[in-house]
């Protein structure tokens, strides 16, 4: 018996080798272009090429059948896939040859099976990087024989169930070549799938008749993807990509302006954007008041956002979600990367720490700026220093099992230093975020998440620098939630999960050196909230042309002592307070939220899609500063005075691909309720004020909007058009008299156009152009005189306008190094506001007397009044040169 055993394992170590052998040569790379060529033509020079044997019978081959092929330098077996598997041939490997089998004989003969259904199977596995081993988010995977497919999740998780069968299946992502993996599907099969990265913007590869349906089917116009090298190839600020100010690309999106990180999304104010990194909230995402973003670029590995209509897994936000993957580290080898430039430089470490198994990645940036005082633009210096830390680090335990710890960290401070190198003011923040992660497959059909996320924002401002007497706001959160997936089958992928956080506020305190006590400072109740949250949610697909995505959320969230709270009157007037006790609930708050998204599919081109959705936002920023350059956040939760912010959103959208073109284009009109919306008094005063939540009042918004998009994805030439119509208004009882009146964000025209040029291996240019109708301000309509002062008279709120904005940015990029070297440099020039465009970000106007000593003011009063304003700007044109390395 054991002899048996021992020649049954050398035979099948024999074919094992034997094949193993041959395989190489089918590995090997090889060119192959033809033009209308019989197939059998096509089969003959790839034998001749490959130096290998064919093997079939030409009577039950179409070998006069007519193809075009184009294969540069890609593996036979790749060749072997486009050329046969298109035209209904299989092929396989015996003694040293390609065996050519028609796929309709592979079942002659066979007796027929009575009329029963096919038993079904599961392919799953994970889509990783070849050469790093980094996950691939978003993914397509597909099969050539029916077009079923799925896409993978955050983690590069894929699962697709199929009736029992031969399948050539497509694995796909943008940057990436096409891999195609035949799997005979007789069993529950796991396909861990390492894809190729290509350096080159066009595809290699071309066969006619492509496949587009997956596109059409996942695209969601309201959900836009950045990948890691899409966003390499944005012109950020200074040589140094900006996550955040790459959202301004987006159509929908409106940024403030020059040196602002403030962006906000159809209609929504900015504290309405959730911006996540691995899962957990960053509540402040930018450096020196918005010019970086505190992410650094080479950490990231893929950004998705989500304009208002966002699956039901995400919430406690009204407007957009930004989800950020930071990446796993470098699974294969050691490495680093960095950019050193003029105003900040950044080093990134990764590799191994067990090869396959284990890795790690850690990448800090610091800001290279105070030699910009030496140029002494100004009476006074300043000291800026702004740095960051992010770090990962991820285990595999076995194929079921992934767990991953992630840490941020960012710091900033600006402060003004006189003559005597002394600081007479400043102010500071600091972001923090961790999180682990449990990966967690049950089986080939659920996945499960688990999360514990901690995050917390401190902003200090110094009051009296020689005293030490600081003002700080200070908002945290601990979450713990675990989210499944569950693929049912090619048409239904249900997710849902459920979470518990704890949230604290503080919106803002005096702090005096040693713990000292001041009998006229009185201190602002402290907030602690409670949120549970379940969701459950399906995308399914209903016969060929309707795709479905639909769920819905359910918050509660629950007040919590120990705290103060005030009460006031009709007219916001204070009449009583009271103390709640520790653990003691105040106020609970209950608001489901359906969502529901339609997909349908016209022809292979074209797509309609319709939405809509119902969110709630417990957690609010207060604040009436329209400064773009303010990282002063006082964050409070809803309660007694203020009640919970809800919108309802619609939206209508097409999806097209220009035939003979690899041209995109979209449009999408959406129309955006906002219930309670805050607002506030005239002149309310909500710095260090115990009573601020009676500032506040609740009020209705509207928001409405076309979105157009044209896109050009491939090729040496890639960029897009934008251009965004969108209004909002807000109307609030006791506000401007009751009327409705524009937002301050409201903007109506925005307009954006991307366009990169890769002319060849060592160069790349690109070029972003944006306009933006002016921000809405409230200028006086006049003044008048009153004890020897004057004193501006106010009509309407937002009566007035900033000049319009617009900016180009430039970078060129040199490739130093040849693409097959180890190590990869390059320079790079940058151009920020290219034409020196003065865009003002703030209007004082100045009260000029006419010949007869009559003021002259800004009005929308008749008669021929002159305007003299004086306006700020940030700057005009800002240049950078930049070195990068990668090793």
């Amino acid at each position: 018996m054991e002899n048996r055993k021992l020649i049954a394992l050398f035979f099948i170590c024999f074919l094992f080798f034997s094949v193993f052998s041959f395989s190489q040569d089918l590995d090997k790379k090889i060119t192959i272009v033809v033009k209308n060529q019989p197939l059998g033509e096509v089969i003959r020079k790839i034998g001749e090429e490959g130096k290998i044997f064919f093997s079939y019978n030409p009577q039950s081959l179409p070998l006069d059948r007519k193809i075009t092929l184009k294969a540069r330098d890609i593996s036979i077996r790749e060749i072997l896939d486009l050329a046969l598997k298109k035209n209904g041939i299989n092929y396989f490997v015996l003694e040293n040859q390609v065996v050519l089998k028609a796929v309709h004989d592979e079942t002659a003969g066979k007796p027929a099976e009575p009329n029963r259904p096919a038993a079904k199977h599961t392919i799953s596995g994970y889509l990783k990087d070849k050469a790093t081993g980094e996950v691939l988010i978003g993914a397509n995977v597909y099969t050539r024989e029916n077009h079923s497919g799925t896409t993978t999740n955050g983690y590069g998780f894929y699962s697709l169930t199929l009736p029992a069968k031969t399948y050539q299946v497509v694995y796909s992502y943008v940057g990436y070549k096409d891999y195609v993996k035949t799997i005979d599907l007789q069993q529950d099969e796991e396909a861990i799938v390492e894809m190729e990265g290509t350096s080159l913007p066009i595809r290699e590869v071309e066969i006619q008749a492509k496949n587009r349906k997956e596109e059409i089917q996942k695209s969601s116009l309201s959900e836009f993807r950045f990948s890691a090298k899409t966003l390499s190839q944005l012109p950020g600020f200074a040589g140094d990509l900006d996550i955040i100010k790459s959202l301004q690309a987006v159509p929908g999106i409106k940024s403030y302006g020059d040196g602002s990180g403030l962006f906000y999304v159809r209609g929504g104010n900015s504290d309405q954007n959730l911006i996540l990194i691995d899962e957990a909230p960053i509540y402040n995402p930018s450096h020196l008041f918005g010019f970086f973003s505190v992410l650094a670029p080479d950490a990231i590995n893929e950004m998705t956002v989500f304009k208002g209509d966002f699956p039901a897994r995400y919430g406690g936000r009204l407007s957009s979600v930004i989800d950020i993957k930071a990446k796993n580290g470098n699974l294969k080898r050691f490495g680093f990367s960095g950019n050193i430039g003029p105003y900040a430089s950044e080093l990134t470490l990764e590799g191994p720490i067990v090869k396959d198994r284990s890795s790690f990645i850690i990448s800090g940036r610091v800001s290279t700026m105070n030699w910009l005082n030496n140029l002494h633009l100004y009476s006074n210096s300043f000291s800026v220093l702004f740095y960051d830390v992010n770090a990962k680090v991820n285990f595999k335990a076995n194929n079921n099992n992934r767990f991953y710890l992630t840490f941020f960290y960012g710091y900033d401070h600006l402060g003004q230093v006189n003559e005597s190198s002394y600081p007479t003011s400043g102010m500071s923040w600091n972001n923090m975020a961790g999180t682990f992660r449990w990966n967690h497959a049950f089986s080939n059909k659920l996945f499960s998440n688990t999360t514990l996320c901690y995050s917390r924002y401190h902003y200090y401002l110094y009051i009296d620098n020689e005293q030490k007497d600081v003002w700080n706001s200070a908002i945290s959160n601990l979450t713990l939630k675990t989210d499944f997936g569950w693929y049912l089958n090619p048409k239904n992928t249900i997710r849902a999960g459920f979470e518990v956080t704890s949230h604290n506020s503080d919106p803002g305190n005096v702090s005096l050196p040693n713990n000292q006590s001041d009998p006229n400072v009185i201190p602002i109740p402290l907030y602690h909230s409670m949120e549970y949250d379940f969701y459950v949610g399906n995308d399914q697909k209903v016969g060929k042309r309707i795709i479905l995505n639909y769920g819905i959320r359910l918050p509660v969230w629950q007040d919590i002592g120990p705290t103060t709270v005030y009460h006031f009157d009709a007219y916001h007037n204070l009449i009583d307070s009271s103390v709640v006790s520790n653990m003691t609930t105040y106020a609970v708050f209950f608001s489901p939220e359906p969502r529901l998204n339609i997909r349908f599919i016209l022809n292979e081109r074209s797509s309609l899609k319709a939405s809509y959705s119902r969110t709630t936002q417990f957690l609010q920023v207060l604040s009436n500063s329209v400064s773009p350059f303010t990282s002063l956040e006082v964050w409070a939760p809803c309660g007694p005075n203020i009640k919970p912010q809800k919108a309802d959103q619609v939206s209508l959208g097409y999806y097209l691909q220009v035939p003979k073109t690899t041209l995109n284009f979209s449009a999408e009109l959406f129309y955006t309720l906002f219930h309670d919306h805050i607002d506030y008094a005239n002149h309310a005063n909500l710095l260090f004020n115990r009573l601020l939540e009676g500032e506040v009042r609740n009020g209705q918004a509207r928001a409405y909007g076309l979105e157009l998009m044209v896109r050009k994805p491939e090729g040496k030439f890639t960029g897009w058009i934008g251009y965004t119509y969108s209004r909002t208004f807000v109307k609030t009882p006791e506000i401007n008299d009751s009327q409705e009146y524009p937002a301050f964000y409201d903007r109506p025209h925005n307009v954006c156009i991307y366009l990169a040029w890769v002319p060849g291996k060592h160069w790349e240019l690109s070029a972003n152009w944006l306009y933006l109708t002016g921000g809405a301000i409230t200028t006086p309509v006049g003044f008048f005189y009153n004890n020897g002062y004057s004193v501006p008279v106010y009509g309407d709120r937002n009566n007035d306008r900033l000049p319009d904005y617009h900016r180009l940015d430039i970078a060129v990029k040199w490739k130093i190094s040849r693409p097959e070297q180890r190590y990869q440099h390059s320079l790079i020039l940058t151009l920020y506001n290219a034409y020196g465009h003065m865009n003002p970000f703030s209007v004082n106007f100045n009260k000029t007397v006419d010949g007869n000593g009559n003021i002259v003011v800004p009005a929308n009063m008749s008669g021929s009044a002159v305007l003299v304003p004086t306006t700020i700007s940030v700057a005009g044109i800002i240049p950078s040169i930049n070195y990068q390395f990668k090793f």
